[in-house]
């Protein structure tokens, strides 16, 4: 037994030697401790020499980020970081990816592979992600690898998943926003009986965690006092309107709706015009203030509709300015010089309708059809360089 013991630390003492030796003659490493020696003496930055070379040589990190990411994670030879680093590339996660992810999160380089990391890929997998889903969930969130899987993921997406009936609708929220995994399932539950209280269907309670999973992250009273605003304004909580709201109101802070509204009432809008048109329609103040001028500007200046009208039927303020409404406005301005639509039309459906119902409904029938065609597929193909200076 004790010859044992002599046999193993002397195997260990050569290995050790063998890997200093090997560490020594890495002319980068070498380079990296001039570096440090020459900027810090301390001897808790030198402890941490090899840490920062393989930051600095596997994970592309400059030497100042190595230096500072050291303070957080510390290691002395590769076996773990590298059996790490493997594990992501096996699993088809790119360089740059991984790069990335160890940028954002370096103590996953301390994981434990087989404990910690695959069975986390193996449990969304398990319940309908693809390699790619878990890819891009991981990617965008590197956090959720350090939550605990029974503790924390299993039961946060077994609440989701009872509250919405659907694997499919589960993994589309989880894509859109992956925190939601680090949610309290108590908290959760209180911010479904609220909307419950307040008379908000399930099916409404579902399009709304599905649009804007981040509400299942709210703080308890913020929200309770978003909910009592959304119903003073006119909103019924039975209505698709309400859980819209709920998502409109929350993008922004209340400068933001401050300064929206001011660009309404300078196109001659009430507040209480502006208020009715959100009622109705609450993509009505999605659009930022700038492209809430842009679209005014665009109606009325150089079409000659009454502001008024935009805000009795709000829908056309949903669609993009570069994509549709800009295209359609011009081929309406070139109906209108050609004498075949009278200068004082109104009709929303010409901003509303579908792609293919709008080329038969406002094209196909006229006699220029193919001339006026033309024209707006040369519109629609400059899309993304067009603007209102177009006009």
């Amino acid at each position: 037994m004790f010859r044992l013991l002599c046999k193993s630390i002397v195997t260990g003492s050569s290995a050790r030697a063998s890997s200093v030796h090997s560490f020594l003659e890495n002319p980068s490493i070498l380079s990296c401790l001039r570096y440090i020696s020459s900027v810090n003496t301390d001897d808790d930055i030198k402890e941490h020499s090899f840490t920062v070379s393989y930051l600095m040589n596997k994970c592309g990190f400059s030497l100042e980020s190595a230096l500072e990411v050291s303070k957080q994670v510390h290691f002395e030879i590769p076996d773990k970081p590298d059996s790490v680093l493997a594990v992501f590339k096996n699993y088809g996660f790119s360089k740059s990816q991984i790069l990335n992810l160890v940028r954002r999160r370096p103590a996953v380089l301390l994981s434990k592979p087989n404990t910690t990391l695959l069975p986390k890929f193996e449990f969304f997998q398990s319940k309908g992600f693809s390699s790619h889903d878990v890819i891009k969930v991981i990617s965008s969130y590197p956090w959720v690898l350090m939550y605990s899987l029974e503790n924390q993921i299993v039961p946060a997406f077994d609440f989701l998943e009872n509250l919405l009936q659907s694997d499919g609708v589960v993994i589309i929220v989880i894509m859109r926003s992956p925190r939601i995994l680090n949610s309290n399932v108590e908290n959760m539950a209180r911010i479904v009986d609220v909307l419950q209280d307040n008379g908000v269907p399930q099916k409404n309670i579902a399009l709304l965690i599905r649009c804007q999973p981040s509400i299942m992250i709210s703080n308890l009273e913020n929200f309770k006092k978003l909910i009592e605003e959304v119903t003073l304004m006119g909103f019924h909580p039975s209505k698709s309107q309400f859980v819209s709201a709920i998502t409109v109101l929350r993008s922004m802070s209340g400068s933001t709706w401050e300064k929206k509204l001011t660009v309404y009432r300078r196109w001659g809008l009430s507040e209480e015009e502006i208020l009715t048109a959100f009622v109705k329609f609450p993509m009505f103040m999605r659009k930022s203030a700038e492209k809430i001028a842009a679209s005014m500007d665009l109606f009325v200046n150089k079409l000659g509709w009454e502001s008024s009208y935009l805000a009795k039927n709000p829908t056309c303020s949903s669609y993009s300015l570069e994509k549709r409404l800009i295209p359609r406005a011009l081929v309406l301005q070139f109906l209108v010089s050609k004498g075949l639509v009278e200068k004082s039309f109104r009709s929303l459906a010409f901003f509303n309708t579908p792609e293919d119902e709008f080329r038969r409904i406002f094209i196909d029938h006229h006699t220029e059809s193919t001339q006026i065609l033309k024209f707006y597929r040369e519109k629609l193909n400059h899309s993304s360089v067009v603007n209102s200076s177009t006009f």
